[in-house]
């Protein structure tokens, strides 16, 4: 995919908050297009958030999930330039990943 991840990561006191926007088609193989042609399976797999190089969080997706998929998800006891790193795969072999730091919009 060529369009960057939107990651935002913001704190309050020691809890953080991570918000995504992953730009994605994220076809479940079972729409048809004007024509009546099945458009192909194209959807995220897995979902990694990571802290300081370490993985907090890792999720399975499928086909159930939206196009350009929006993600938040809070995690405690982190601090001002604590590095947060996302990394995503699809059913196609395609990544895409993005990182921010804690403090930074």
């Amino acid at each position: 995919m060529s369009d960057p991840i939107k990651i935002r990561a913001t704190l309050k006191g020691s809890t953080g908050e991570v918000r995504l926007l992953i730009p994605h088609p994220m076809e479940s193989g079972l729409r048809h297009d004007p024509a009546g042609q099945t458009i192909p399976a194209h959807y995220i797999t897995s979902l990694t958030l990571s802290l300081n190089g370490r993985p907090v969080i890792e999720a399975g997706l499928g086909t159930a999930v939206s196009a350009n998929p929006q993600f938040a998800f809070q995690l405690q006891d982190v601090k001002t330039g604590d590095r947060i790193d996302v990394a995503w795969l699809d059913n196609r072999g395609q990544r895409g990943d993005a990182e921010t730091t804690f403090g930074t919009t």
